[in-house]
Formats: structure tokens, C-alpha cells, sequence
């Protein structure tokens, strides 16, 4: 199964920061130099909009060895071995939900990266994160992953 993110996500980043890159030029033309500031930084999310658009730069492969994604074409691939459980991490900030995405944990025997593992536990609830949903809601793509993840130990939960 390979899933992808919503494009009107990524155009929605694309059209936003291509307002904001021409408010800052226009700004900054009028005399007020941090204008300019404005469209240099949402002009950095212009091509990585771009990139997301492109085929392959992005997706969710969950198959019978485990999950491979990819994000601005940098790919990851685990095992499901190595997974504990996936759940779904909310982000809120003062007091309101800004966003859901997919956590989890990876086995106690897994000996790769523990100290970063340990302070992504304590700051973020979880030890990884899939960088998108990939057009399903959160708690929709970790029903499919424990499926799969629980299916892979020959066992349900």
C-alpha cells in the first residue's frame, strides 16, 4: 500500500508563501526593510512546495517488511521489529489542537539513536513521527499501521 499527502495541502503552502514572498517585496520597495525578510524566509517554502509536488518525493510505503517514507526525497525504511506501537501525538498550543500526527515507539532492544530517541520521548510524547498523514486522518493511519504492525508479529491485539 503507498499513500501519498493531500496536494492541496502542499498548494495551499504554495499560494500562502507566494503571498507572503510579494507582501514582502512590496513592503520592502516601499521603504520598510524587513519587508524583505518576510519574502527571503516564506520564499524558502516555495521550492520545497515545488519538490513536494514533483512524483515520488513523498509518500508512505507500508508493506510485509515494514514502512518506508519519504519526505523532499530523503527515504527511511524500518522494520516493523522494530516498532512498539504507533498512536496518534495531538500538538496543541495554548490549549488548542493546531495538529494530529502519527507517533510511536520503538521496541525496548532497539539500540539505534537512544539519547535523541529519550529527548523526543520527553519533549514530543513519542520517540518518531511520520511527517505527514498522507490524505488519511491520524487516527485513520494508525489503525492501518497497528493492523499491519500486529499482523506482522502473527498476533492481534
Amino acid at each position: 500500500m503507498t499513500l501519498y499527502p493531500k496536494r492541496s495541502s502542499t498548494i495551499m503552502l504554495l499560494l500562502v508563501c507566494s503571498a507572503f514572498v510579494a507582501i514582502g517585496i512590496a513592503l520592502g520597495r516601499s521603504g520598510e526593510w524587513p519587508g524583505f525578510l518576510c519574502a527571503a524566509f516564506f520564499g524558502l517554502g516555495i521550492p520545497i512546495a515545488v519538490i513536494q509536488l514533483l512524483p515520488g518525493s513523498t509518500f508512505l510505503l507500508i508493506d510485509s517488511e515494514g514502512v518506508t517514507f519519504a519526505n523532499l526525497y530523503r527515504k527511511t525504511s524500518l522494520p516493523w521489529p522494530v516498532f512498539e506501537a504507533f498512536f496518534v501525538v495531538t500538538l496543541s498550543q495554548t490549549g488548542v489542537t493546531v495538529r494530529e500526527m502519527v507517533g510511536f515507539n520503538f521496541v525496548a532492544t532497539y539500540d539505534r539513536a537512544k539519547l535523541g530517541r529519550a529527548v523526543a520521548k520527553a519533549i514530543g510524547q513519542c520517540e518518531g513521527a511520520l511527517p505527514d498523514t498522507y490524505g488519511k486522518k491520524a487516527s485513520e493511519l494508525v489503525a492501518i499501521l497497528n493492523e499491519r504492525l500486529n499482523a506482522s508479529r502473527g498476533r492481534e491485539r
